[in-house]
């Protein structure tokens, strides 16, 4: 009896082709599709990470949230200004003669322009109060209170009259600016801007009447004034 050999067939697809091609296609791009997807999570992931880390705002590098606030800058405080003897030009002073500590005093209570001004027993009357207005370069006016007047030494002072100071109106000439120099605490020499000439009393007379009048610089008692305040 023969036998009949039964040849091996081997599996095919429905369109005649072998079937363990396709098999190994569909895996092989199984595990493409799942590496990818791990690749580009990881990917991904960092590329977040990197942008939370630095962002751009408008073309400009800004740190990431969270980083500390810049400390704020500081501006210098502005200087505060500084008078001689402590003076304060909000405050005003009865100007008293260091020899005889008699008060400069208005003659007679005038408020008319050329009013002469001397020593005085003190009082505090208007006539005897002073203010002291910061002008430029350091130097001041000196403005009688009860006239609103300046001290001046006139520029062409009577030549039958002894020299001495005089209240004007305020014109803003040399002749009303005086340099405050502080010779102690609370004592001072004024000095006129246009003359250099300092402010005494005469001749270092101490005596009531005694005209406040101009004389050379020469830091003498008679020519210091104490500042004595009065509100």
């Amino acid at each position: 009896m023969s036998r009949t050999r039964r040849r091996a067939r081997t599996r095919t697809a429905p369109d005649g082709l072998p079937r363990w091609p396709m098999v190994a296609g569909a895996s092989a791009l199984l595990l493409a599709v799942v590496v990818g997807g791990y690749t580009g999570g990881m990917f991904f992931a960092e590329t977040t990470s990197q942008v939370e880390e630095m962002t751009v705002t408008s073309g400009i590098l800004v740190e990431p949230s969270g980083a500390p606030d810049p400390e704020p800058s500081q501006e210098p405080e502005p200087e505060e200004d500084t008078h001689p003897a402590g003076l304060d030009p909000a405050v005003t002073y009865a100007l008293l003669n260091v020899n005889g500590e008699r008060a400069l005093d208005v003659a007679g209570g005038s408020t008319d322009n050329g009013a002469h001004v001397h020593l005085w027993d003190r009082h505090d009357e208007q006539n005897q109060q002073w203010r002291f207005v910061p002008v430029e370069d350091d130097f001041y006016e000196i403005v009688g209170v009860g006239s609103g007047k300046l001290l001046e030494f006139p520029t062409e002072p009577d030549p039958e009259a002894d020299p001495a100071a005089t209240l004007l109106t305020r014109t803003g000439e040399p002749e009303q600016h005086w340099t405050v120099a502080e010779v102690g605490d609370g004592v001072v020499r004024l000095v006129n801007r246009a003359s250099g000439q300092a402010l005494e009393g005469q001749g270092g007379a101490p005596d009531n009447g005694t005209l406040a009048a101009p004389a050379e610089d020469g830091g003498h008692p008679h020519q210091q004034w104490r500042l004595a305040p009065l509100g």
